[in-house]
């Protein structure tokens, strides 16, 4: 709970930053590179890795960092390679590259699209990523492909709406409501399933930032409590930094902060980089829910894909 809380501001200004130029409408969508494309080099896995990224942001969809059903993945057939005689020889690669979108969780396919690529480099590395740095984020086709996914992505929530619901319920029952506010955050608030989950995710994060300023409190007391020097005051302080203004134990965490702060100036005149947060009031509590949501999600372990019969 202390890495979810204390990270979700830096993931969520990420999301606000992309967001200035791409309307998202919260729809994720995650990346995914098979096993099946091993044979690929290490470099030119991981710029493929990139250009998927760059399709899914360019394109109208958040990059889906956390859990998410949702995936695009690719898979590449080599049409042909040659040893061109050049000097030094150089290797030419034709590839067929298919990306496929679909349920990752459920196995279901949505849509797919494949385009051809030419790499020619000085080694077999360079020739993969001088083809894969032919796929253009804003070609027309793979455009075409991003918004067949959103429309997919909207339809499963439409449809499902009650079944994400009754989950998240499950979820708070257990007191993880940072697992509920993660599968609410899911929702895109272009489906109408959106307007059925905003409640919930309000009154969730409430119960979310409560349960964590009561954690870190006790904590950050009997930290303080058991040894009041500047390394006590160090740690309790640091716990305190991350509480949300808008919990309800937030006076006392206020209290427990000044009382650390005064003993810090009898200890040490240096300089204490500690502060307690403040109150974003630009930020709504929806927006504050779905990044705790988010954030929850990246701190999970990565999802085991089913992506049988995809191709």
């Amino acid at each position: 709970m202390k890495k979810i809380i204390s990270s979700f501001i830096l993931i969520a200004s990420l999301t606000l930053a992309a967001q200035n130029n791409v309307n998202y409408d919260g729809i994720f969508l995650g990346t995914y590179i098979p096993n099946q494309i091993e044979s690929i080099p290490t470099y030119a896995k991981r710029m493929l890795s990139n250009k998927l990224n760059q399709i899914i942001t360019k394109n109208g969809i958040a990059q889906g960092g956390f859990d998410t059903r949702f995936i695009i993945t690719p898979n590449i057939t080599v049409i042909s390679k040659d040893v061109l005689p050049t000097a030094p020889p150089k290797i030419a690669l034709n590839l067929e590259v298919t990306l496929y979108v679909g349920d990752g969780i459920e196995g279901s396919l949505f849509t797919s699209e494949s385009i051809m690529v030419k790499g020619v480099g000085t080694n077999e590395n360079k020739a993969y990523m001088a083809a894969i740095n032919q796929i253009k984020p804003k070609n027309q086709a793979l455009q075409d492909l991003v918004t067949r996914s959103k429309e997919r992505i909207i339809e499963y929530f439409n449809n499902n709406c009650n079944l994400v619901i009754k989950q998240a319920d499950a979820l708070a029952s257990q007191n993880n409501y940072e697992g509920a506010l993660a599968l609410l955050s899911s929702v895109p608030e272009v489906s109408t399933c959106f307007n059925k989950i905003k409640t919930k995710l309000a009154t969730y994060y409430d119960k979310a930032i409560e349960f964590d300023c009561k954690v870190k409190l006790s904590e950050a007391s009997g930290i303080w409590a058991a040894n009041q020097d500047i390394n006590a005051a160090n740690e309790a302080a640091a716990l305190l930094a991350t509480v949300e203004p808008t919990a309800p134990c937030f006076n006392q965490v206020k209290s427990l902060f000044s009382k650390i702060s005064n003993r810090v100036k009898e200890l040490s005149d240096r300089n204490w980089n500690y502060a307690l947060k403040i109150l974003d009031v630009e930020k709504s509590r929806i927006q504050a829910a779905r990044d705790v949501g988010v954030a929850y999600g990246n701190n999970q372990q990565p999802n085991t894909y089913n992506i049988r019969g995809w191709y």
